[in-house]
């Protein structure tokens, strides 16, 4: 028990400590390459704080290829991670639900009147160039949820299935997962509290199905949509999507209701809205799998 217990945390500890140094050496790379070519202070700040997520992401594919690869140290398989069946049945349904989701979020705040279209694909002199640069973000968003995924919900939680109670395990989980992304991107108080809940949300279905990739999916389909299509900020991130949607932000003074309940321009994940709907997606399954979760409650009673 105790084994996996250590196991499980570090694998975990190594992760975030990868993800935080590499994206401390690539912008720090990046800080010196653009100081030396006579870039301001204000462009570089601009520039690294748009490409957090693109260096995220490929800091989390690197962890992935390490463990892949250091048998048998750690035994992690191909199939384990992805296969046909998987993304089929799991994560691709997963995928349309988050893709719905964003998309009502869009549409009720255009119909709101809190979001204004400001036009439609990249406004810029290269499209062709801008929109290679938003697949990319677009596939960096995949891969960090969906790794982020497999390592919080698909191993630390079956490495600690049977050394810990499923309550202290999920919240155990959510909290190194919301540890992880506040170490990589400048978090307000709202989005903590979000990713709290959805890592929550996401662990106890993870335990009560098996599965990460259903998480996985909606998740990515979710920040995907909200932000490549959009163009509504993620984790302090902002972009150019293909369509531009902006929040008023006069309502923050007229009716500052409105920024709680929306996010404001902390987008999606600083929404009142959708943390009432993770809390109540995490009080649904908890009360339906009441049993599943209190076990030794449960053999008291029999």
């Amino acid at each position: 028990m105790m084994r996996q217990m250590r196991r499980s945390l570090l694998l975990v500890l190594s992760y975030l400590t990868w993800n935080a140094a590499f994206r401390l050496v690539i912008l720090s790379l990046a800080v010196y390459s653009m100081s030396r070519s006579g870039a301001t202070f204000a462009e570089i700040s601009e520039t690294t704080t748009t490409n957090q997520i693109l260096v995220v992401g490929m800091g989390c594919l690197g962890f992935l290829f390490l463990i892949t690869q250091m048998n048998p140290i750690a035994t992690v398989s191909r199939t384990e991670i992805v296969t046909g069946h998987l993304i089929e049945t799991r994560f691709y349904p997963a995928f349309l639900r988050g893709t719905v989701l964003a998309c009502v979020f869009a549409f009720v705040g255009l119909v709101a009147g809190y979001y204004h279209y400001i036009g439609f694909f990249v406004q810029s002199d290269s499209p062709a160039l801008a929109f290679f640069g938003l697949l990319f973000r677009a596939v960096s968003i995949l891969l960090m949820v969906y790794i982020d995924e497999f390592i919080f919900r698909g191993r630390f939680l079956s490495l600690l299935r049977n050394s810990a109670h499923p309550i202290r395990m999920i919240l155990l989980c959510a909290l190194l997962y919301s540890l992880s992304k506040s170490l990589l991107f400048h978090l307000g108080l709202a989005q903590l509290l979000t990713l709290a809940l959805l890592g929550t949300a996401l662990s106890l279905r993870a335990y009560l199905y098996r599965t990460f990739a259903e998480g996985a999916g909606f998740l990515a389909g979710f920040l995907i949509v909200a932000h490549c299509v959009f163009s509504l900020p993620i984790f302090g991130n902002e972009t150019q999507g293909f369509i531009l949607l902006h929040y008023d932000i006069r309502l923050d003074i007229d009716a500052p209701v409105v920024r709680f309940l929306t996010g404001g321009i902390g987008g999606p994940l600083s929404s009142v809205a959708f943390q009432l709907l993770l809390l109540g997606d995490i009080l649904r399954n908890a009360y339906r799998e009441k049993k599943s979760l209190w076990p030794l409650q449960t053999r008291a009673l029999d």
